[in-house]
Parts: structure tokens; sequence; C-alpha cells
């Protein structure tokens, strides 16, 4: 009767270590999979941010040039529109 009390109690003890190892793992793994979920939405973060940023300069260059014509009643010259002088002797 104490042989089979002690097994049972044996028994209990390894299944609850083995759950422990098992939790553990399982933790493990599901941490390493956050890491990784982060770092990419990090790096989509990172990525959103520097386009808006792109999108803030085009933008704002588009309301200057916008404002300098409104303003002056004048068209800025594209690159293929300018002439350059040599006035050096």
């Amino acid at each position: 009767m104490r042989i089979m009390f002690n097994l049972t109690i044996l028994l209990i003890i390894t299944l609850s270590a083995f759950t422990v190892v098992y939790l553990k793992h399982k933790n493990r793994t599901m941490n390493i999979s956050i890491e990784n979920t982060e770092q990419s939405l990090q790096f989509q973060l990172n990525e959103h941010k520097r386009l808006l940023d792109i999108k803030a300069k085009l933008i704002n260059k588009k309301l200057v040039n916008t404002d300098i014509e409104k303003s002056l009643g004048m068209e800025i010259p594209s690159k293929k529109k300018i002439i350059y002088l040599d006035l050096v002797e």
C-alpha cells in the first residue's frame, strides 16, 4: 500500500516536472515569435515614417513652387529651359 502511494507521488512529481519543462519551451518559442513580430513591425513603422517624410518634403516643395508662381505671377523654368551663358573671357 505504501509503495503504491510513493509511486503515485513519484508519478505526479514526474508529470509536473515534464509540464514545467514543456511550458518553459513553449514560453521561449512564443517570446522568439513575439520578438520577430516586433522587429517586423518596427521595420514597417520606420519605413512608413520615411515615406511620410518623403511625402511631406515633396508636398512642401510643390506648395512653395505654387506659392512662388502665384505671388510673382511667373513660371519657374525647368532645368531643360535654363540657358547658361559663359561670361568669362
